[in-house]
């Protein structure tokens, strides 16, 4: 048996800068002007990069370059490091600043109804020198922010990041998906109401990308049941919260999302298997370390979901 270690080719960071940026602008030109630098400097580096890892990082075409799947593989340790770097600046800058600094938060739609609001109301309270901004959004386009660095962490639906490898999740509260409609809606006169009677219904509903309403889909798809025929689709809870308010749609969403003074008239259905319970919670970047006020925001979360746990 050899008594020789294995070696690995070296890479510093600006090389990993350049590989960024090449790919974000698909040019070694731009990337070279981008980056203030020569463009026989940037292709030497890439070159470089290439020969000391043994792999070709990007493609030669004929108006510019595309990574290779090396490359692609490469970029995505390459952003992570870099997202790392700048929390662990700004994390130096909250040190030094005292405790206080800016906390990114994303946030699903209840959240920023309950919880959230009186979470952040209470840490400026107790730590003014901390500035909070907070994103609303639905699922996929938090994790993406996450993802990017643009977030610190995320509260939403836990399951949103339990199959990928990235992310970080911490179970705070709990609660039901169940259908919801007006207090006069005709349903209510029912005197049994199936999924079946539902199918025939007007629907004010989020995009098909968000996990309520894959989990509204696949309950119907178990059924054998068919998508209804007319769906109002939006982006906002508030404006889906409004028209069923207003008219006789229905709408499938958590129960602490109709714990606001405005929506205090809609009422849930009481159907048979429609009924799912989802877990929710922050969701952070593995490898990674919270800032200080970060942290502090965090357990100030926790702190109150222990006291409130369903959302």
């Amino acid at each position: 048996m050899s008594d020789k270690k294995e070696t690995h080719p070296s890479v510093d960071f600006r090389q990993l800068v350049y590989l960024l940026r090449t790919a974000e602008l698909g040019s070694i030109t731009k990337a070279a002007q981008a980056l203030n630098i020569a463009q026989p400097t940037l292709t030497k580096a890439i070159g470089l990069l290439e020969h000391r890892l043994g792999v070709p990082l990007f493609e030669r075409l004929p108006r510019g370059v595309e990574p290779t799947v090396f490359g692609k593989r490469l970029l995505e340790h390459a952003r992570l490091v870099e997202v790392q770097l700048e929390d662990a600046i700004r994390d130096l800058d909250t040190l030094r600043e005292g405790g206080v600094g800016k906390v990114r938060i994303g946030a699903g739609p209840s959240w920023l109804r309950r919880h959230l609001p009186e979470t952040v109301a209470q840490v400026t309270t107790e730590r003014p020198g901390i500035d909070v901004h907070v994103t609303g959004g639905f699922d996929q386009s938090l994790l993406q922010g996450l993802a990017s660095g643009d977030l610190d962490f995320v509260v939403a639906e836990t399951a949103l990041a339990e199959n990928q490898d990235d992310y970080s999740v911490e179970v705070l509260t709990e609660d039901d998906l169940v259908v919801w409609c007006r207090e006069n809606h005709p349903l209510r006169k029912a005197s049994r109401v199936s999924m079946v009677d539902l199918i025939e219904q007007a629907w004010a509903l989020p995009p098909a990308r968000t996990f309520a309403r894959q989990k509204f889909d696949a309950k119907l798809l178990a059924a054998g049941l068919p998508q209804p025929a007319r769906v109002t689709q939006s982006d906002s809870l508030a404006f889906i919260l409004s028209m069923v308010a207003a008219s006789d749609c229905l709408t499938y969403t958590g129960n602490a999302a109709l714990w606001v003074p405005t929506f205090a008239t809609l009422v849930p259905l009481d159907i048979p298997g429609i009924k799912v319970t989802r877990s929710a919670g922050i969701i952070t970047r593995n490898r990674s370390l919270p800032s200080s006020a970060t942290e502090f925001v965090m357990s100030m979360l926790r702190d109150y979901c222990r006291h409130n746990p369903v959302n």
